[in-house]
């Protein structure tokens, strides 16, 4: 408060002196008159308690103003500190980012590269195994099929053979042959009774 005293007391005498610097001059060139420095000395007067009035009253709304003032621009500069660190804290971070990219970047290829190679494996594997698995089922089927070509083969060789045999015992049986066959397998079927 006693700050307060001064600073009005030393803005009042300031505006006086300044009033009074001001007006001399003025002054001065009418000639000397005494009558001016009657109304000089009323003006300043008048002047003065004008300024004590102003300064009473006006004083606690213009210092409630300028406190105010004072704490929403104290409140902003604080926003705009809080934001200027969370925007260089947020820049910070993209720059060690920014650093890190071509690292991150290579790693992520790296891991890319040995994922493709392992799906590449695991598709070579499957091939082999489709493949040794169609290897094997074909050799299934050629030999199902070779034993069926080799069972019909004898089974042709069979007739064809009998039928040379059929032709080779028509052509070298005789009547008597043919008795004596018939009397030999009729002494068979009575043996087995």
């Amino acid at each position: 408060m006693r700050n307060g005293r001064r600073v009005f007391y030393f803005s009042l005498g300031s505006m006086v002196l300044f009033f009074a610097v001001t007006a001399l001059p003025a002054l001065a060139s009418e000639g000397g008159h005494g009558n001016y420095w009657k109304d000089y000395l009323f003006q300043i007067i008048n002047f003065i308690i004008l300024m004590a009035i102003l300064i009473k009253f006006i004083r606690p709304a213009l210092k409630g103003y300028l406190e105010k003032r004072h704490n929403q621009v104290k409140e902003e500069l604080q926003k705009a500190k809080e934001l200027s660190e969370a925007a260089e804290k947020a820049y910070q971070e993209a720059q060690k980012r920014l650093e890190n990219l071509d690292a991150e970047i290579k790693a992520i290829r790296e891991q890319m590269l040995k994922e493709v190679e392992l799906e590449k494996k695991k598709l070579m594997e499957e091939a082999e195994k489709k493949a040794e698995l169609m290897r094997a089922q074909a050799e299934q089927g050629l030999k199902e099929e070779i034993s069926q070509i080799k069972k019909r083969l004898r089974e042709e060789i069979s007739l064809e053979a009998l039928k040379l045999a059929e032709e080779i015992v028509k052509k070298t049986i005789t009547a008597d042959d043919q008795r004596r066959l018939i009397n030999l397998y009729i002494q068979q079927l009575g043996s087995k009774n």
